[in-house]
């Protein structure tokens, strides 16, 4: 089911939050890095939150329970994290380290 009134928005202090937009209440935050987040996109299907950051990693959360469901580690700052089209279990990142993580 596609998450069309859901809003992620991520902070500088590694927070994850989760808006409804239709009314504009908070439905989530979460603790989601340990510092600044640079990047958060929904799968295709809407059922994971991709999120990199200033911490290293790239994450994987369950867009229902938004749990970690796995963890990229970087060797530098992740810029940027997207999900395949093609394959909605192939996710990659790209870090400050010059490496791609798929």
């Amino acid at each position: 089911q596609r998450r069309v009134q859901e809003l992620a928005v991520v902070t500088s202090n590694g927070k994850l939050l989760i808006y409804d937009v239709a009314n504009g209440s908070s439905l989530r935050t979460v603790d989601a890095h340990n510092g600044f987040i640079n990047c958060v996109t929904y799968s295709f299907d809407s059922s994971t939150i991709a999120t990199a950051s200033h911490d290293r990693t790239a994450r994987l959360w369950n867009a229902d329970t938004y749990a970690c469901l796995y963890t990229l580690q970087h060797d530098d700052f992740v810029w940027a994290v997207a999900f395949s089209k093609l394959n909605r279990s192939v996710v990659a990142s790209c870090g400050r380290d010059r490496t791609g993580k798929i």
